[in-house]
């Protein structure tokens, strides 16, 4: 079970976007997800998870807590164009590329 509570929230008009920094409690002793972290926080901010960008999760020592960072977009094309590729990849939006 993870639990998600939300520390402070900016709104970040310049960028179209809500910084958000977030606590996760997790029972298992291994941090979760990036994908579950962001469905969820995606679902407590009532929008899709490719308009959830994670920037950031730091697990915390010897404590099933973690702290994170997320960029909240009112549109995912708005995302494509400010965050930077390596982002996109991590967050599953763009595919890596196959030589």
């Amino acid at each position: 079970m993870v639990e998600i509570e939300i520390l402070s929230k900016k709104e970040n008009t310049l960028l179209d976007r809500d910084e958000i920094k977030f606590k996760v409690v997790h029972e298992q002793a291994a941090t979760p997800t990036r994908d579950t972290v962001a469905a969820k926080l995606a679902a407590m901010q009532n929008v899709d998870r490719d308009q959830t960008i994670l920037v950031e999760i730091r697990s915390q020592f010897g404590i099933n807590e973690s702290i994170g960072f997320a960029n909240i977009y009112k549109d995912k094309a708005v995302a494509m164009k400010v965050e930077q590729t390596y982002l996109l990849k991590r967050n599953g939006l763009i595919k890596e590329e196959t030589e």
